[in-house]
């Protein structure tokens, strides 16, 4: 029975340290992409790692607690703009851990992180046409064209990106992971 609970404590240690460097991550390596205000970061590798590991739901909640750090330490976009990061990494990490999750060999990996990216893609295009764009101030117009040729790509290629990153990463910390 104690082994037990010290097995979730180390999940929660695991998973906090996972949220810090995601963190990290996101407020000091920011790249832009497409615009001024869309920049890359690679928290969500972090995200992913967790998620794999742990499971959707896990990785969902990190995606939470990065975006809540995200507002409260640098939140340069606000509100908004974590929201938003939120709703990205958490459909990216939900379904791409998801998926391994049904199949823990390679191919799961490759098949969930392709699917969670179009996943981002589509999330993130609702959220940008009903809650961020409008929020921002974008006219109704605008709203299409913005998320086709701005916010789409972007979550495309930052999806891409992660996922990329990711395979290499998780190969090396798989083994510190296993000993959990």
């Amino acid at each position: 029975m104690f082994k037990r609970g010290e097995i979730g404590v180390k999940q929660l240690v695991y998973m906090g340290l996972l949220v810090a460097i995601g963190s990290l991550l996101m407020v000091t390596i920011q790249i832009p992409f497409f615009t001024e205000f869309l920049m890359y970061d690679p928290s969500d590798v972090a995200m992913l790692i967790g998620g794999f590991w742990f499971g959707p739901l896990q990785g969902i909640i990190m995606s939470f607690l990065k975006a809540l750090i995200y507002l409260f330490s640098k939140g340069l976009a606000g509100p908004i703009g974590a929201l938003a990061n939120f709703f990205a990494t958490a459909a990216f990490v939900g379904v791409a851990s998801y998926i391994y999750q049904k199949d823990r060999r390679f191919v799961g990996a490759i098949k969930g992180m392709i699917v969670g990216t179009l996943a981002m893609v589509v999330i993130s295009g609702f959220t940008n046409y009903f809650i961020a764009l409008p929020l921002w101030g974008v006219p109704q117009e605008a709203l299409i064209p913005t998320i086709l040729t701005t916010t789409t790509p972007f979550n495309l290629t930052r999806g891409i990106v992660s996922s990329l990153l990711t395979i290499p990463v998780y190969k090396r910390v798989k083994n510190l992971l296993n000993s959990i």
